[in-house]
């Protein structure tokens, strides 16, 4: 693992500009706002509810004490299509900025759907809300699909990871060119010394599928979510 690490950042390091080593300007990504369309199926679209947002966080490390909600990804339904917002904190006050607007945009749905969100997300979240003064308490009913899965699956599914569930029931086999989330904070730490967009953009579509993953995946879920 040490060397994976060591080996990403040559490669990062070789896409960055030559510069002073004693200053850099951090790279910002511009918020990404975008309705998606024919991502889902028009049955998938039409079993997500307007008020269900669709979560997942990209972190510069697993201790919500130490580190930032670099990333905020969510989804939700807007008429015919799905929307997707990814919104960039490479700091602490631009962390509490975002932080504040998810807040404030959460005040908009009832429920919260999330992959391991019980377990990761939704503390994560909690803590820093907290760490910033913030109110700390998640408003949403939260809709955690990893323990619906290993439910049904962990006695006949080899793990139960979400890139397996998008492979055995959505039949969306992960591409080659996809980043594991676990590569998100090394390659935020590269961002925030100045490296260009592109060393980033990986991460982007790693929570864009994720979160389009979500959306099919509660739809074949809904039955277990109805059971008590």
């Amino acid at each position: 693992m040490k060397q994976g690490k060591q080996r990403l950042r040559r490669v990062i390091q070789k896409l960055q500009p030559k510069k002073n080593t004693h200053f850099f300007s951090p790279t910002i990504p511009e918020d990404v706002e975008v309705d998606l369309e024919g991502v889902v199926s028009p049955e998938v679209l039409n079993q997500t509810p307007e008020d269900v947002m669709f979560l997942d966080l990209e972190t510069t490390g697993l201790r919500a004490s130490r580190s930032l909600a670099a990333m905020i990804g969510f989804l939700y339904r807007k008429g015919t299509v799905l929307h997707l917002s990814q919104w960039y904190a490479g700091d602490a006050a631009s962390e509490r900025r975002q932080l504040k607007r998810l807040r404030d945009k959460m005040a908009e749905f009832r429920e919260i759907v999330t992959y391991n969100g019980d377990g990761f997300d939704l503390p994560f979240l909690c803590q820093r809300w907290k760490w910033h003064q913030l109110d700390s308490e998640c408003p949403l009913i939260s809709r955690d699909l990893l323990p619906l899965v290993r439910k049904k699956y962990r006695r006949t599914w080899p793990d139960c990871r979400l890139v397996t569930a998008e492979e055995r029931l959505l039949g969306l086999p992960r591409c080659e060119a996809d980043v594991p989330g676990s590569e998100a904070p090394l390659r935020f730490q590269d961002l925030r010394e100045g490296a260009p967009f592109e060393v980033i953009e990986p991460i982007y579509l790693h929570n864009r599928r994720d979160l389009i993953s979500l959306v099919g995946l509660r739809y074949r879920l809904q039955e277990e979510m109805l059971s008590p």
